[in-house]
């Protein structure tokens, strides 16, 4: 939701600017559809089970960070979950 990807962005905004670091766990955090997103808004580590790492880490090496810029400030700009979804797979479909 996008009221949920604007917190974890103001989180990141402040916890840089404190020299910290942010890191995601849980579904969210090895769901590669929020892979791009999570990487634009800055998160600096993802935690995911065991069984996702190697998927998660081939797929983040396929990333590019200006790109998933990109797609974050769109998500973040969106007005609803629905919003959010069709722009990832309108992402998906590109080749993010």
């Amino acid at each position: 939701h996008p009221a949920v990807l604007r917190l974890i962005d103001q989180t990141v905004s402040g916890a840089h600017a404190r020299k910290r670091w942010v890191g995601v766990c849980g579904s969210v955090a090895g769901d590669p559809q929020a892979v791009p997103i999570l990487i634009g808004l800055g998160v600096d580590e993802l935690s995911v089970s065991v069984p996702a790492i190697p998927a998660i880490k081939a797929q983040i090496r396929r990333l590019r960070l200006s790109a998933c810029r990109e797609v974050a400030a769109r998500a973040l700009a969106a007005g609803t979950a629905a919003e959010v979804r069709a722009l990832v797979e309108e992402q998906n479909e590109s080749g993010l």
